[in-house]
């Protein structure tokens, strides 16, 4: 109904996932980057998640589209199936014999395609959408297809995308096995308020073929607000909000606009897509009635129209500057300080900061690192951190905007930053912490450089990369997928720690559960039981006889990572 109005060839926040639009965040360029770099290492399986609505299809679509002619595909979307349904859907997929009633012949038919196309140097992937859907048994199937190999690689390569119930799924005991064979894991986080403003230009420019800007700064933080960065809420509102600012003719959607489109979205409940897929005789009919009803408004009351609506606007947008000019007093920032910071990251380079960054951090844990040659020609950052890590027998974790956390894992740790007008990040080594302030380490002479935390989230992108050390090499996440050596290992820590009472045997009992619970709850981490990285990293920073750098001072026990 708009397009001609606004210039555009189709409307470009339509809820489908089209890989035309795709828009890169970080979190989505990190999930491109592990399924390409998957696929390109032969690893058997990689589950990427996410929640409803953060653009999980779109990347598949868009991750396929980029895939070679030495590639063949199965894409299985929604799969509500059972294991027979499931071989049969495959196979019909890759185009071969699927008639067959029999599990055994639907997979030697499938085993035979594949050993064909190996010949052929070919790379097969088996990709499901939607696997959150997926039966207990189903995946059970995938994990016996996941043995379809050679002395040397792997046959077949199962990449699982599903909501967040897919990782509890996985997470469970009976499927304890094929949560063992997931060699790489991301989840899908939504766009951050600047991610979400460029994701709403991108379409636009798109839809238009020419850079513009068809909504204000007010309109974007409203859109915001009400989508918390999910991009499908973010089409949802964009298009409402467009539709109505045709309808009061207006050029651009203002946040007054965004506003009343928003409200009208919330008052028609839960299914929001119904906005949007209703027929076009209806869609038709509204528009016309918002016309006829906005011409009786400004042709009975034009000046009280008009004058009220501008004063309004210019009276919020004086407001928010005030208050914005206030707070900057508040925070009593030093402008040159500032300023000197800022030279610091746009003077760096993305990938000497990021190899003198782990370098800092493998001299914090007094080792000699390891960092090969082969790794500065990695483009992912990500995957960088992840590989030099694991060369040197470290583990990566990643922290998005927690700064808490990290201070609770009181680990050194690698910040990343984005100066102004930069298109790649920079890297600085986070050595220490106190009440007000902040020591990094990095830069081409390496100096060190003290700032306020209030400084040093102006550049900051809220990701922080935490190495740790795995001392005791407990596997999985305890109990959910861990083996029960790692079980009998944790609970001899504990014993160290002071629970004698610990009785060590291969049981992951309530007793134990309660005390995980315990040490959780002091360091003020997710209360849950379970043992995953960030418990394992606070039980070793509990253990005083290990060399651990610590960025927050211990009173004395303990590195102090800054010395």
């Amino acid at each position: 109904m708009y397009n001609n109005f606004f210039g555009f060839k189709e409307r470009p926040f339509q809820l489908v996932p089209n890989p035309a639009y795709l828009f890169l965040s970080r979190s989505h360029e990190e999930a491109m980057a592990h399924l390409k770099y998957a696929i390109s290492h032969g690893d058997g399986f990689v589950e990427i998640s996410g929640e409803v609505g953060t653009g999980k299809t779109t990347l598949c679509r868009a991750f396929l589209d980029g895939l070679g002619e030495d590639t063949e595909v199965a894409y299985i979307f929604n799969p509500r199936l059972d294991s027979l349904e499931l071989l049969r859907a495959v196979n019909t997929e890759f185009g071969i014999d699927s008639t067959s009633n029999n599990a055994k012949d639907l997979i030697d038919a499938l085993n035979a395609f594949l050993i064909e196309k190996k010949s052929q140097n070919k790379t097969v992937i088996l990709l499901i959408d939607e696997a959150q859907n997926l039966d207990k048994e189903v995946l059970e199937q995938l994990r016996l297809l996941s043995n379809l190999e050679t002395n040397t690689s792997k046959l077949l390569q199962i990449i699982l995308v599903g909501q967040p119930e897919l990782q509890k799924l996985l997470d469970s005991y009976e499927l304890r096995q094929l949560r063992q064979r997931i060699t790489l894991s991301w989840y899908l986080t939504p766009l951050n308020r600047e991610e979400t403003r460029e994701y709403i230009r991108h379409r636009v420019n798109i839809a238009s073929q020419k850079t513009e800007d068809k909504f204000s700064m007010g309109a974007y933080r409203e859109i915001y607000k009400y989508s918390k960065g999910i991009p499908r809420l973010i089409n949802i509102a964009c298009d409402r909000s467009l539709l109505t600012a045709f309808g009061f003719n207006r050029p651009k959607v203002t946040g007054r606009i965004a506003r009343s489109s928003i409200r009208e979205i919330k008052a028609r409940g839960g299914n929001l897509d119904s906005i949007f897929t209703g027929n076009r005789v209806f869609a038709a009919v509204v528009a016309l009635f918002c016309l006829a009803f906005i011409a009786a408004l400004v042709f009975k009351w034009p000046p009280l129209f008009k004058s009220h609506n501008m004063r309004a606007e210019t009276k919020k947008e004086s407001k928010n500057t005030v208050s914005a000019g206030e707070k900057g007093n508040n925070r009593t920032l030093d402008t040159k300080k500032i300023l000197a910071f800022e030279y610091l990251l746009e003077n760096l380079s993305n990938r000497s900061s990021r190899f003198t960054a782990m370098e800092n951090i493998f001299s914090l844990w007094e080792i000699t690192p390891n960092l090969k040659g082969d790794l500065d020609s990695i483009d992912n950052d990500g995957a960088f951190f992840q590989l030099a890590a694991a060369q040197n027998n470290f583990t990566i974790l990643l922290v998005n905007k927690d700064l808490d956390l990290v201070q609770k894992l009181n680990l050194p740790a690698v910040l990343e930053f984005l100066p102004p007008g930069a298109i790649s990040p920079r890297y600085l080594t986070l050595v220490k912490i106190t009440n007000n302030e902040m020591t990094f380490k990095g830069g081409e002479q390496n100096e060190t450089i003290r700032v306020k935390p209030g400084k040093m989230k102006l550049y900051w992108t809220g990701s922080a990369y935490i190495p740790w050390r795995n001392f005791y090499n407990t596997m999985g996440d305890i109990p959910n997928n861990a083996p029960k050596e790692s079980i009998l290992t944790l609970k001899m820590l504990l014993r160290d720690m002071g629970f004698k009472e610990m009785k060590l045997d291969y049981r992951y009992d309530n007793p134990t559960r309660e005390i995980v619970k315990g040490i959780q709850e002091k360091y003020g981490i997710e209360v849950d039981g379970i043992v995953g990285a960030k418990t394992k990293i606070i039980i070793y920073n509990e253990k005083k006889d290990l060399k651990i750098p610590h960025i927050v001072s211990l009173n004395g026990t303990g590195i102090d990572a800054n010395e």
